[in-house]
């Protein structure tokens, strides 16, 4: 990452509203998207984006939640004694009036441009309280406002069918989200074992009530053996509309501190935290979890009636 043009190309890559760019879609009609796609390969083989299959046979790329804690900057669980990194206020404030005039072209026909402002300040916000490193927040900001405003605007059909269709004439997928405290283990693991098994057909969100900077390192060394460890996402604070915003809500021992919105569908799953446990007992964790995935697949996909 000593290569400048690398690190550009992480921001970039870091702050794209579909969270899986591909060589092409990043070098736009006039760029070099051979010279783009091997930066890209170099960084999946430092570990910092993991490759996805894209449309017509090119790969996308996700960041992992090690570019987004190394690069993303927002550690958002930082110890008090850790004195958060000075920045200059104005250089901030320019890019987030960047983000703002952006997502607000992006939801021109939905949203006013006040209310993308303040979602936007709101998500800064949040990720700023607890953050040691301060330098890319605005680059966080951008992917987690933009999450957060898609979520406010995503038509939900809360009787359990998918009867709403997009610009192109596609079903709404479903949408589920998994609360737990930390955001750094049980959310996480169950986000990423329905990832793999529903692929576009699940819409899936994870959030914590205090969550931490960066996933517990047991969970992804066990789901890295599973092979799904690159369908993670960065921590993440939870959120009103990401609760509206979801079909489905599961929380994993969050307990009160979890709220409920009427007219969501809700499970709770009394599962063990995995943060500092043995390998064995974090794989049955695991294995517990994913059991109770793929039975709730069923239930989602189950035709009504």
């Amino acid at each position: 990452m000593a290569d400048p043009d690398r690190l550009r190309l992480l921001a970039v890559v870091l702050t794209d509203a579909s969270g899986q760019p591909t060589a092409s879609s990043l070098a736009g009609p006039s760029g070099d998207r051979a010279a783009i796609r091997a930066h890209l390969e170099a960084m999946a083989d430092a570990g910092l984006l993991a490759p996805l299959p894209g449309a017509d046979g090119e790969p996308a790329f996700r960041p992992t939640p090690d570019a987004l804690v190394r690069f993303g900057g927002a550690a958002i669980s930082a110890p008090s004694s850790v004195h958060p990194e000075p920045v200059d206020p104005a250089d901030h404030t320019r890019m987030l009036a960047r983000i703002t005039h952006e997502l607000s072209l992006d939801h021109a026909d939905t949203l006013s441009p006040e209310t993308v402002a303040r979602f936007v300040a709101d998500s800064y916000d949040l990720l700023a309280a607890r953050a040691r490193v301060r330098r890319h927040l605005p680059a966080l900001t951008a992917r987690f406002a933009a999450d957060r405003l898609a979520a406010l605007v995503a038509p939900v059909d809360t009787r359990g069918e998918t009867d709403g269709a997009d610009g192109a004439g596609a079903p709404h997928p479903l949408d589920v989200l998994f609360v737990c405290v930390h955001n750094a283990g049980r959310s996480q693991i169950a986000a990423a074992v329905l990832r793999a098994a529903a692929g576009a057909r699940v819409r899936v969100r994870t959030a914590g009530t205090v969550p931490w900077s960066r996933l517990d390192p047991g969970v992804r060394a066990e789901l890295a053996r599973r092979g799904v460890d690159q369908l993670t996402e960065m921590p993440r604070p939870l959120t009103d509309e990401v609760i509206r915003a979801s079909r489905m809500v599961v929380t994993l021992g969050c307990g009160d501190a979890c709220p409920v919105v009427p007219g969501r569908q809700y499970r709770d799953w009394p599962i063990d935290n995995p943060a500092g446990r043995p390998a064995d007992e974090i794989t049955r964790i695991v294995d517990d979890i994913t059991q109770r995935v793929h039975g709730l697949l069923d239930e989602l996909l189950r035709p009504a009636g």
